[in-house]
């Protein structure tokens, strides 16, 4: 057994903003709890293990953090992954931003700072998920 940590913080679903004070008043991502990233990560797995029983990777085998964090997880590795992710996101009260970074660099530092996070044990062989626990500021 190898077991190995990382900290994972979900992806953000939407957030709300006082434009005239410069402040997000709320943050929502996608992924809520333990047991919520925990059943994101135990999917992902067994996506990326259903991919690998029909050769859909004949090059190299599959590895947990590129392959099921990179390509299926709702989750960045960091806080900078998940502000920097590409998709849209619900963004209110700021007309025409649809992504984090899009927002100014107050408002960025203010969604970065509200992320939560987990820190995640697993064993990088298996890839059973051993202990997930929330990550203190």
């Amino acid at each position: 057994m190898s077991i190995e940590t990382m900290n994972v913080f979900p992806m953000i679903h939407s957030i709300t903003i006082d434009k005239e004070n410069n402040l997000v008043t709320e943050l929502v991502q996608d992924i809520n709890d333990v047991e919520g990233v925990r059943l994101n990560l135990l999917e992902s797995v067994a996506t990326v293990q259903m991919y690998e029983r029909i050769k859909f990777y004949p090059l190299a085998p599959p590895t947990f953090i590129e392959d099921v964090m990179g390509s299926f997880a709702q989750m960045g590795l960091s806080k900078l992954i998940t502000i920097s992710d590409n998709t849209y996101h619900d963004i209110f009260g700021y007309p025409g931003c649809t992504r984090v970074w899009e927002l100014p660099l107050i408002l960025r530092d203010q969604v970065e700072e509200a992320l939560v996070g987990y820190k995640v044990n697993y064993d990088s062989e298996t890839w059973e998920i051993l202990e997930i626990t929330l990550l203190e500021d």
